[in-house]
């Protein structure tokens, strides 16, 4: 399937990125995995950013929102066709590669990435690959967060994302993720900011990109201005964990 890469942006130049796969991963649902690659994608289209977005859930939320640079894949160890999630690495090979990771797809990610030896084969062909693996303060996050460290170890890097907008109280963060962990591993933590819930909730029901909320007739001008500083704060935030342009673009 080709991606198309038509710009809808006022951005006319595209530039190029540097091979590599970007995964929004936890093993639990409705932890915001769809809302961070929506946002990543919306800092990519407005910074004139190439990249490709493949969405790994049946529900497709990330594909509707950006159907002209999205393509669905999945992972399943019944019918066993690697084939298909094996496109992502030869997308990767071009240019940035967002995936978007369905809820409770752990063991058959973990059976592709074994059974391909996609680790070892991204580190031969140059290209970096980073878990960005969401959290609410629930147990079944820290632990499957645990699993992917001990999994993918240093041939990923890690950012690990606490999402605002699903929890603002963290009582289990430092009995799971204390400083030794993270020193060992050399992850980032970054806070994902809240946003509005009227806005999020219309965002998500509509299957909106952020480019289309942006102009979403039914928002009203104090949505529309929060929205706009909610993007601010949240790239702000990408920077600070080295999504921006410096860092993604071709040297």
């Amino acid at each position: 399937m080709k991606v198309k890469t038509e710009r809808t942006e006022s951005t006319s130049t595209i530039i190029p990125t540097r091979p590599g796969i970007q995964l929004s991963n936890c093993k639990k649902g409705g932890v915001g995995k769809t809302l961070l690659s929506k946002l990543k994608a919306a800092y990519c289209l407005e910074s004139g950013l190439d990249f490709y977005a493949v969405d790994a859930d049946r529900q497709e939320s990330f594909l509707k929102a950006y159907p002209e640079f999205a393509l669905p894949t999945r992972f399943s160890e019944l019918d066993k066709n690697l084939k298909i999630p094996d496109r992502i690495l030869d997308l990767a090979l071009e240019k940035l590669v967002l995936v978007d990771l369905p809820g409770n797809v752990e063991e058959a990610f973990n059976h592709w990435l074994r059974s391909s030896d996609i680790l070892e084969a991204a580190i031969d062909l140059g290209v970096e690959i980073q878990n960005w693996y969401l959290l609410d303060d629930s147990t079944e996050c820290y632990e499957g967060f645990l699993r992917t460290l001990e999994l993918l170890e240093d041939n990923a890097q890690h950012i690990l994302v606490r999402n605002l907008g699903r929890c603002e109280e963290w009582e289990s963060f430092e009995r799971f993720i204390t400083p030794e962990l993270i020193s060992e591993y050399k992850f980032k933590v970054i806070d994902l900011p809240k946003l509005r819930f009227d806005t999020a909730t219309t965002v998500y029901k509509n299957a909106l990109s952020f480019t289309e909320a942006r102009r979403y007739s039914e928002f009203s001008t104090a949505q529309l201005a929060g929205l706009r500083g909610y993007l601010r704060r949240v790239y702000t935030v990408l920077d600070s964990a080295g999504f921006n342009v410096e860092s993604l673009r071709i040297s």
